[in-house]
């Protein structure tokens, strides 16, 4: 899809999302995330995830969303985004929790405080891994409802009233219809990751049905890669966000490695098998030797070196997940 000036235009209003190029506090030149005013639980979630200091997107977007105004992301895939929506949904999650408590309310019936879309089930299931670490000192809990897995077992999720749903939009669409005690109605934020995707893979219908279950109070996050005249349109016809969301934007920042080399191999269907060796055992060895300083070739090692990984559409979902897990967390 293209995207024109014009689009881009539309969501260019907020200049106030660049951080102010003043004198830094003693604080913040220590390290990013303390600065932010993060609870205790949730700061100990992003240190057990690894990370000691924001990436650009999260240095961007993190007091923004924070400060509870709906929000448009523009990063490319990689860029850290995705602690950038989930660490603002856990903190204000938690807070509310801590809060009801406190009051001596009942958060029995209190579900689905936050939602997530994403536009494939190896994102999903990816956020949902990164979500559960980040919340593991707190007292939320997160799910999974994902197109091609067990419906009985997702009926038994959704029941046990999470806090959190990391989902598909069909599958979730689904659920909305067919179970008449499943409700939105307590959703703090809403949350669309890879929008551009979410739309250009034709979910449009599914995330109005949905948006149509949220309460016009939530807190709206869209994160994209770009953002095409498709999205903009939903965006203002689907009252699904404020008219004038702050925008964050590291699109037009990102860099291409001037060492990225492309290539395409064009072969018969029965030299495929043989192309595929060439490539793993004469081409890939040798880009990775040169692409290692005299350092790294040290250190390196081979025990502990992940294994490539294949998916395809002809595996079934679990052997995706165990290739997906084994890639992921280096098994």
């Amino acid at each position: 899809m293209v995207q024109t000036d014009n689009d881009r235009k539309d969501y260019e209003r907020v200049s106030s999302t660049t951080p102010s190029k003043g004198k830094k506090s003693k604080k913040e030149n220590q390290g990013g995330f303390q600065s932010l005013g993060l609870s205790d639980e949730v700061y100990r979630g992003i240190v057990k995830l690894g990370f000691r200091m924001p990436t650009p997107v999260q240095r961007k977007t993190l007091p923004v969303v924070l400060s509870g105004v709906d929000t448009v992301v523009m990063a490319r895939t990689g860029s850290g985004k995705t602690a950038a929506f989930l660490i603002p949904l856990v903190e204000k999650l938690a807070q509310l929790r801590t809060s009801y408590l406190a009051a001596g309310t009942n958060t029995k019936n209190f579900s689905a405080g936050g939602l997530i879309l994403s536009p494939t089930r190896e994102l999903s299931t990816q956020t949902l891994r990164v979500l559960r670490t980040l919340a593991t000192h707190t007292d939320l809990t997160c799910i999974g409802i994902n197109g091609g897995e067990s419906m009985e077992n997702q009926f038994t999720l959704l029941s046990s009233n999470p806090d959190i749903i990391v989902a598909t939009p069909g599958r979730l669409a689904h659920h909305l219809s067919e179970i008449p005690d499943f409700h939105l109605k307590n959703a703090e934020m809403l949350i669309l990751d890879e929008a551009d995707r979410l739309f250009e893979m034709g979910f449009a219908m599914q995330i109005r049905q949905i948006c149509n279950k949220l309460p016009q109070s939530k807190q709206t996050l869209l994160f994209s890669a770009t953002m095409p005249k498709v999205l903009i349109e939903f965006t203002k016809t689907s009252d699904i966000m404020s008219d004038e969301p702050a925008v964050v934007r590291l699109d037009n920042e990102a860099t291409v490695s001037e060492d990225l080399r492309i290539g395409f191999i064009t072969v018969r269907s029965g030299e495929k098998d043989a192309a595929l060796l060439h490539l793993l055992r004469d081409v890939l060895p040798q880009v990775k030797t040169s692409s290692l300083s005299p350092k790294d070739e040290g250190n390196e090692d081979e025990e502990n070196a992940n294994d490539d990984t294949i998916i395809h559409s002809k595996k079934n979902e679990k052997d995706k997940k165990w290739s997906f897990t084994t890639q992921t967390e280096g098994r």
